[in-house]
This record gives C-alpha cells, structure tokens and sequence, in this order.
C-alpha cells in the first residue's frame, strides 16, 4: 500500500475500510476478508472486467469491483445483496453456455443455482472470452493474439486468424487461461500453430525458454535462473577480501 496516497472510507456489507485513494473494490473488499468470485482477474494484469462475476451493488446500480476504483469516501458497497446474486447466477448461466465442464465455474454454479441454457449451448468450445490470455500477451511484450469477431462468433486467435508471427512461444497466454483450454506442446513447443525450439540451460538441463522469447527479453545468457544465481553467488566469494573494502 502506497502511504503517501490520500485516504478514502467506506463500507462494504456493513464493514469499514480505510484503503488508499484509486484502490479498486476488489482490493478493498480482499482487505476485509470479503471474497468475491472472480474469472477474468488476474493479480498481475490490468483490470478489464470482461467476465462480470465480481458485481458489486452500490445505489441500486452494479459494477465490476475489479475495475472501479474508489476515489471517494462514504460509499456503501454490497457484495451479496439479491440484486448481485441474480446477476450473478444470470452471467453463470451465458458462461455455462461457452464452457459447461469447467470445474470452477460448475461450483460456482452451484452455489448461485445457475443452470446452462440449451438454447445458447449449441457450439460450446470452453473459452470464456475473458481475453485473460491477450492480456497476459500483451504484457509480456507481444500483441499476438486478440479478441477477433463480434457476438458469439468472437474467438482469440491471431490476425486474420493464421499462426501469429508475433508470438514467441512463451506460454505467458496458457498459463494465465483460467480454464487450461489453451494447448501447447513441449519438445518442440508448439501454440497458436507456431513450432519453437527450446533452449535448454548447459549446467542443469532445465528448459529456459525459447530463443525468440529469450531474444525478445534480451537475455544473452542460456542459463537458468537459478543457476545464475549459483554462478553469481559463488563469483562473490571468489573476489578478494580487499573487494569488499570501502575507501
């Protein structure tokens, strides 16, 4: 928490906080030991409030707590009021429709008495348009992939949907996907259609990257983390004593 921000106040069900100014409603509520359900949030990636499940009522109006950040004092926020639970179940009920296996979101289901719509369940291909997966490329430095079309035939895909030429085969996409749907194979990595070799560190074996993504950070060395910490560890206790002596 960043002291030198200005204060803000509030209650969320009942309960006080006291957070810095632009802190979201998500956070705050986590604060408190309030959990609100979440699939598009990500701790390291902007907020987009793409999924919809973390609606908080506030004035007889709903927002995406994970994107609204609280910039004044007095409000008063409720986390599981009638209003947010229908909403709730009814967003349940169109990602159901997009990934009905997906364990998580039959719990949470579960819990709001939310059931698939046949009528919105013809093509199911277990993506939940969270555009987790674009963001978490974008991030790590690359705009390969993105939320192409409208309405139910929008996918994540590359341009034009061809293998993008962008990508670098790091796996930041498939690793942050809330649902695991996003395949890639290992030796060689394969994902999005593109094949990569991978760089594998001299001392340990241990898979590092691949060279494109290794290029991309502009990291020259093919050793892993941990064995650059070993070999700049051990260079310190070769330096002489007099090293360490300030004049």
């Amino acid at each position: 928490m960043d002291h030198t921000l200005p204060k803000v106040t509030g209650t969320i069900d009942g309960h006080e906080f006291e957070v810095c100014h632009g802190t979201t409603l998500l956070e705050a509520a986590k604060t408190l030991g309030i959990k609100i359900p979440t699939l598009c949030h990500h701790p390291g990636l902007p907020p987009d409030g793409n999924c919809r499940l973390c609606l908080v009522e506030t004035g007889d109006k709903l927002l995406a707590s994970c994107a609204f950040p609280i910039r004044a004092s007095g409000g008063v926020y409720l986390t599981h009021s009638p209003l947010v639970f229908e909403a709730r179940a009814f967003v349940l009920k169109l990602l159901l429709s997009r990934a009905p296996n997906n364990k998580e979101l039959l719990k949470l289901a579960e819990e709001y008495g939310a059931q698939a719509d046949p009528r919105l369940s013809d093509d199911p291909d277990g993506c939940l348009r969270c555009a987790r997966c674009v963001r978490a490329c974008q991030a790590a430095g690359s705009q390969a992939i993105a939320l192409i079309g409208r309405g139910r035939g929008r996918k994540v895909a590359g341009p034009f949907f061809e293998p993008p030429l962008d990508c670098v085969g790091c796996l930041a996409c498939a690793r942050s996907c809330p649902t695991g749907l996003i395949a890639c194979g290992e030796e060689p990595r394969v994902i999005w259609g593109r094949q990569f070799d991978l760089v594998k560190c001299p001392q340990c074996g241990r898979t590092v990257g691949t060279p494109e993504e290794l290029k991309r950070a502009g990291i020259t060395s093919w050793l892993c983390p941990d064995c650059r910490r070993r070999e700049y560890s051990q260079a310190l206790k070769n330096l002489p004593e007099a090293s360490f002596v300030r004049n």
